[in-house]
């Protein structure tokens, strides 16, 4: 079949397929904060690599379906840092949670009971016990097209300023993403875990 994704849906589909045919996506754990000092703590599953180096990253805190600005792009408009927590298995449950839409004055790492440190470089606290986090400070704020409905969309890129990854995901010098165990998210409310990975050299001129 062939849609545009201009003219919305239509059948077969009941649900917009960019977001399973764009997957596995990584997600970003957002924690911000406040001009005031108030933490915010949510996912994103609209989150990427932007560059190793210069190493950034981004994501897209799309705004709330009545066009209200979400409470992570408020703090950063506020105070322009933030930090991506890795979601890794047995997180799961803890980041979904952060996912609901709480008042704007609710800190959700109490909310949800999930400890958190100061970060080194970058006002925003982290997970305490995420196995990796990457401190951030905005380089740029792009906003997006509305959609069809009228809903803004702004993109956050990111330098990362510093980086805290656990001991035990270090291997012979590297990450190693079994350890790691990332969540991702997939279509609709689907998500998956990096359980199996095989290698493969590039081809050589």
């Amino acid at each position: 079949m062939f849609y545009d994704p201009r003219e919305g849906l239509r059948p077969p589909l009941t649900h917009n397929p960019i977001n399973a045919l764009v997957a596995p996506r990584p997600i970003g754990w957002i924690s911000t904060i406040s001009a005031s000092g108030s933490a915010n703590l949510a996912p994103f599953s609209y989150f990427n690599a932007v560059s190793a180096d210069p190493a950034m990253v981004m994501f897209a805190p799309n705004a709330k379906p009545d066009g209200e600005r979400k409470d992570t792009f408020r703090n950063l408009l506020e105070v322009p840092q933030f930090v991506a927590n890795v979601v890794s298995a047995g997180f799961e449950e803890a980041m979904n949670a952060t996912s609901a839409d709480f008042d704007t004055d609710v800190d959700e790492f109490d909310a949800v009971g999930i400890a958190a440190v100061p970060s080194r470089n970058v006002r925003p606290p982290r997970v305490a016990r995420a196995m990796a986090a990457l401190e951030c400070e905005v380089f740029q704020f792009v906003e997006l097209p509305r959609s069809r409905t009228g809903r803004g969309s702004n993109l956050v890129i990111g330098t990362v300023v510093g980086i805290h990854i656990a001991e035990a995901c270090i291997r012979g010098g590297a990450v190693d993403q079994l350890s790691l165990a990332q969540v991702a998210r997939l279509g609709r409310e689907d998500y998956t875990i990096v359980e199996r990975i095989f290698e493969m050299q590039r081809p050589r001129s």
